[in-house]
């Protein structure tokens, strides 16, 4: 079967849907030998901010000289991207190769039913923790899928159980409160574990669930302290305090990146204090040199296009104000194409005050808005939106419009990043 073929099949295990449980990760895992034991692991959720966090993590124990795995979803432009060690992608041979070798263990768990067989995303969790434990790695940093607690992932036993803010998404699955998706997401704790989180309202809660296993919290904002003392379009300087003082330089551009930088220092910090060496050294070049691409991310100039890989409601706003602080007083010509589970009014909201002119994008999945659905939900601050079906296309229409000093702003979902992306940086290896 050719590399393509392969993924098809891959991909087809979606028509599964999502099932949130750990029943058939376990014996899937199990019957593979439980892959996810061999190597030490940091577990990383929240709503937003959860891959730079784990970008800047993942970074900063390489400096310090582990050999680290890095498993994020969903990716950008390449299935690869998902599962790395050592800042490198998995290649097709080895994605090929195991998910071959684990057909037996797939069909031994499904017995032939349906209701049993691994989903896409439990099947790319158990490849991942495969291919961790033959390359031998020192740590995982594993960024759930959705939720926490019956997520596939949350068969790790993390050093450092790491929450970021939590807002409302994926309310069908996890709860329609805060507070009862925090209880969700706090389910990654496990007892013997450090754990970390911001200052917002469901510390609290996230701080009792610790508590009553036993695991230290450290909350970001309250035992931690980070003050941003610069950025421009290049990056952004910040100050930690957590009895000493700790100034970092990051790449990652957007107002809500120095959040994210801190609760990826306190995880550092914990990591520490359960027996890891990451020298300060280590610290500062880690976090110089993390690389996320798709958020708040400079692709061109002449025109100026910015890739953003912003999807729902809570960090719609924060995309808004970031833009606001590197181009101040600009109207932008947006690019959008956004999933039919989030709210189109928070967008309009944020970003419509924001627009110049508006291109719309359909990214190519089934779960895409209509154009016509965002058009209307824009009307009250577009007149005249383009409606551009394919992505690329889209792109282009946006920087004709936009001219030679414009800036364009390509949003609204994961998808439409990766395929602007894919299409701005032409063919990958």
């Amino acid at each position: 079967m050719d590399y393509d073929s392969l993924l098809k099949e891959l991909y087809g295990l979606e028509r599964f849907g999502i099932k949130l449980g750990l029943e058939t990760i376990t014996e899937l895992l199990g019957h593979m030998g439980n892959p996810q034991h061999r190597f030490k692991t940091v577990h990383v959720t929240g709503t937003n901010g959860k891959g730079s966090t784990c970008a800047f993590i993942a970074s900063v124990l390489r400096k310090a000289g582990y050999r680290v795995g890095l498993y994020t979803s969903p990716h950008l432009i390449r299935f690869n991207e998902r599962i790395q060690v050592d800042g490198r992608e998995i290649a097709d041979a080895d994605v090929a190769r195991i998910y071959q070798e684990m057909q037996p263990a797939i069909a031994k768990t499904s017995g032939g039913s349906k209701v049993r067989q691994p989903t896409f995303f439990e099947v790319t969790t158990a490849m991942a923790f495969h291919y961790f434990a033959e390359r031998e790695i020192d740590i995982g940093v594993v960024e759930v899928g959705m939720g926490g607690r019956m997520d596939a992932t949350n068969v790790i036993r993390p050093l450092v159980a790491v929450l970021t803010r939590i807002g409302l998404e994926h309310t069908e699955h996890l709860g329609k409160t805060e507070d009862r998706i925090a209880r969700e997401k706090s389910g990654i704790i496990k007892p013997g574990c450090r754990v970390v989180t911001v200052d917002q309202p469901t510390a609290s809660l996230i701080t009792a669930q610790a508590h009553a296993l036993g695991c230290p919290v450290t909350v970001v904002g309250q035992d931690l302290q980070y003050e941003r003392v610069g950025f421009d379009r290049s990056g952004q300087r910040l100050r930690i305090t957590d009895g000493g003082s700790l100034e970092l330089t990051i790449p990652l551009l957007g107002s809500y990146q120095p959040e994210n930088a801190a609760i990826a220092f306190a995880a550092v910090r914990g990591l520490s204090q359960m027996g890891l060496t990451i020298p300060e050294k280590a610290i500062v070049a880690g976090f110089k040199e993390t690389s996320w691409p798709g958020r708040m991310q400079i692709v061109r100039t002449c025109p100026t296009v910015i890739v953003d890989g912003t999807h729902n409601a809570p960090g719609v706003p924060t995309l808004a104000t970031s833009l606001k602080e590197l181009f101040p007083g600009e109207k932008a010509v947006f690019v959008l194409g956004i999933l039919d589970d989030k709210d189109l009014g928070a967008f309009a909201d944020a970003l419509g005050p924001l627009v110049s002119r508006l291109v719309i994008a359909k990214p190519e999945t089934p779960r895409a808005y209509p154009p016509d659905a965002i058009a209307k939900a824009f009307e009250a601050h577009v007149k005249d939106p383009s409606i551009v079906p394919k992505v690329s296309e889209a792109v282009d229409r946006g920087i004709a419009l936009a001219g030679r000093d414009g800036l364009v702003v390509v949003t609204g979902s994961i998808y439409t990043a990766g395929e602007a992306l894919a299409h701005l940086q032409g063919p990958q290896g």
